[in-house]
């Protein structure tokens, strides 16, 4: 039987960050006794304030819309506290957003309100640790218009057999780079974002924090960094369906000079971002028109 989660509003994160941080978490006992937990938000709707600043602070025009990436800023939320529970048998602490794929069908506007449902979906045992893939849609008058695959990976040796990585997360090579961009990083991003969303896990709010976890310095969200590459990519129709693929292979620090490469690709665009001077990146994505009737999940 699942556990559901139903939330009237956009939920508080202090609860989730409670779970994670104090005792009393079920024991792992095999892929198969996994929790099947689900997060429900009936009637969602953001402040047009909220959304004005999610633009500015990554760079957005205003066009009455919701950006590509704001449903999941919307849900992020609620995959915290579905991982956060005390039924998921693995901790959160430290645990790593390693890929999102997204599927929209149309944009949603700014005013509009949406029902939001987010699931557990594929588990699998990689080398690093356990997989777990957090389904969400989101639907306008009850027709999904928006829908994401998010894969977190949990650290560990624990967890059984190695199994096949997810087919979703294969990428192209980038080829010969027609689309270059810079930026920076600014120092104070970390707590403007979180501001925004409400994730103010420590890695991105504290340098101090952030060493504590085994980085150099603070690191800025991987969402943002990602909003500010489909920054450069206003030629797609974002009001046409479209489907972004991208996996999180390293860390972007605040105060950090970012290069973004990237091309033309199955009516759309393939792209990488570096941070500094590592010469591998940090984001790896596709982003690209696609049918209607296209679906992440078979």
């Amino acid at each position: 039987m699942a556990t559901i989660l139903d939330f009237k509003e956009k939920p508080s994160l202090f609860s989730a960050y409670l779970n994670i941080f104090t005792p009393g978490r079920a024991k792992y006992a095999g892929l198969d006794k996994l929790p099947r937990t689900e997060a429900h938000w009936s009637a969602a709707r953001e402040t047009p304030e909220k959304i004005q600043a999610y633009r500015e602070a990554c760079g957005f025009g205003n066009d009455g819309k919701l950006p590509l990436l704001y449903p999941h800023v919307l849900t992020s939320a609620m995959h915290i506290h579905m991982l956060a529970n005390k039924e998921f048998p693995a901790s959160a602490l430290g645990a790593v957003h390693a890929r999102n794929h997204i599927l929209q069908r149309r944009q949603i506007g700014e005013n509009e309100a949406v029902d939001l449902t987010c699931a557990f979906g594929d588990v699998r045992v990689l080398k690093p640790g356990l997989e777990v893939d957090v389904i969400t849609k989101v639907h306008a008058s009850g027709t999904c218009v928006w829908e994401s695959v998010s894969a977190y990976l949990f650290r560990g040796r624990k967890f059984g057999e190695i199994m096949e990585a997810s087919t979703l997360a294969a990428f192209d090579e980038l080829a010969e780079p027609s689309i270059k961009a810079q930026w920076h990083v600014p120092r104070n991003m970390g707590r403007r974002y979180a501001g925004i969303t409400g994730d103010y896990n420590p890695i991105h709010v504290s340098k101090l924090l952030a060493k504590a976890f085994g980085f150099k310095r603070d690191i800025i969200h991987g969402m943002w960094a990602l909003a500010k590459c489909l920054v450069h990519f206003q030629e797609l129709d974002y009001n046409k369906s479209l489907r972004l693929d991208v996996a999180f292979k390293g860390p972007v620090f605040m105060d950090s000079d970012c290069f973004m490469k990237g091309h033309e690709a199955q009516e759309g665009y393939r792209f990488d971002l570096y941070c500094g001077k590592n010469p591998r990146p940090s984001i790896v994505g596709a982003i690209r028109k696609v049918a209607e009737d296209e679906t992440l999940l078979s």
